[in-house]
């Protein structure tokens, strides 16, 4: 399984098409795969956003995206996993 960990801190503008992207990409080579958004502090609606996607989410508070990365980390269930910058 791919794990895709998105950190994100106010990312409103971008995550609901970052998750979209990751998702067709995913789909398009039929692997099996979760997406991880770990809202760091954020004051929008970046994780409400992400869950209406499909991706599960993750709060943090932490405001380092070394750290947000580390607790997506921990909670992915695959065997490799992907960094995505939530505005990529």
């Amino acid at each position: 399984m791919l794990s895709f960990i998105v950190p994100a801190h106010d990312e409103e503008a971008a995550i609901a098409t970052t998750v979209r992207a990751i998702r067709a990409a995913a789909e398009s080579v039929q692997a099996p795969f979760e997406i991880i958004v770990v809202d760091d502090s954020s004051s929008d609606r970046t994780a409400a956003l992400a869950a209406a996607e499909g991706a599960q989410v993750l709060r943090v508070e932490r405001r380092q995206i070394a750290a947000a990365r580390n607790a997506g980390a921990r909670v992915a269930r695959g065997e490799t996993f992907v960094f995505v910058d939530a505005d990529t």
